[in-house]
């Protein structure tokens, strides 16, 4: 055998070997590090799944249908009257705190109908509407009120600190006033605003 035939065997045998030997390199580190890119994920996965928990228990206390403070219920309850109001093109005589249904309801007038505009929670959605004759006492006294329910509500609340339950055009002995009930630490208290003056007065309770 020449110099050179040995030459070309030897070459291509040190190059299996280092191949081999490269490859047995790679086989051990990727064993090695399979387990820790396991972990990793594992952990990942772990995070996320608080996070999304954190998440989800933000979105349960901030949800529409829990509890709302005092001065967030109202606000609400008086964007709904301006967005039922501006629904109907008419003006609001009544609201109903959200029920069952978890919505405002907005009685509007216009005209000579009244229409019914139910509110999503935050006062900002409108759900549903509903038309009706409108009472021919209501009718009558809404032109004669200076006073609107909006400032009715904002003026019970300044005065007793509570949080607006419902609002109403009522009628008393021929004299109409706002009747107003707030949640006073929990509890319902009602008040009377007059259409005209708009004074604040609690209604008595019954002895």
């Amino acid at each position: 055998m020449s110099d050179r035939t040995a030459r070309r065997i030897a070459v291509p045998a040190a190059l299996a070997l280092t191949l081999g030997l490269a490859l047995t390199a790679c086989a051990d580190g990727a064993g090695d590090g399979g387990a820790p890119a396991e972990e990793t994920a594992t952990s990942s996965g772990e995070d996320t799944a608080a996070d999304d928990t954190a998440t989800d228990d933000a979105t349960d206390t901030t949800s529409p249908s829990g509890p709302m403070a005092p001065e967030h219920r109202t606000a609400a309850g008086l964007l709904a009257i301006a967005t039922a109001e501006k629904k109907a093109g008419g003006t609001a005589y009544a609201i109903d705190d959200p029920d069952r249904d978890n919505t405002w309801e907005v009685d509007v007038a216009t005209g000579t109908i009244s229409v019914e505009v139910e509110v999503s929670a935050d006062g900002t959605e409108v759900v549903r509407t509903q038309e009706d004759d409108l009472d021919a006492d209501d009718r009558r006294a809404l032109p004669d009120a200076t006073v609107s329910i909006t400032q009715a509500v904002e003026r019970t609340v300044a005065k007793s600190g509570g949080a607006l339950e419902d609002a109403e055009l009522d009628e008393d002995d021929g004299r109409y006033h706002w009747s107003v009930t707030v949640l006073v630490d929990g509890a319902e208290t009602d008040y009377r605003v007059g259409t005209q003056d708009g004074k604040v007065v609690q209604e008595r309770g019954d002895d």
